[in-house]
């Protein structure tokens, strides 16, 4: 029988999620060039910013849900389509 080790850097409580007006707040603050668009590049640092482990895969399958127009970048009201997206991988 082995023992049970003490880890005190894993724990079985989940961080509450960000509300969706603050998901805004972090997408927007990443928009590093205020040309009110979120680029790939943006959106991969921003999911960097909220924990993201493949930000990358998720920055890609963000736009892909919330690029309505397909020009490859989220502008002011594909937003809302972003953030739902986002609210449902943080929960």
């Amino acid at each position: 029988m082995g023992r049970a080790i003490f880890n005190p850097t894993v724990t079985d409580y989940k961080t509450p999620p960000l509300p969706e007006d603050q998901l805004r707040k972090v997408f927007k603050k990443y928009d590093t060039n205020n040309d009110n668009l979120l680029s790939k590049e943006e959106l991969k640092k921003a999911f960097e910013y909220l924990g993201s482990i493949i930000p990358g895969f998720r920055a890609n399958r963000g736009l892909h849900h919330a690029d309505a127009n397909k020009d490859g970048y989220i502008n002011e009201r594909e937003m809302d389509e972003l953030v739902k997206y986002a609210v449902q991988l943080l929960q």
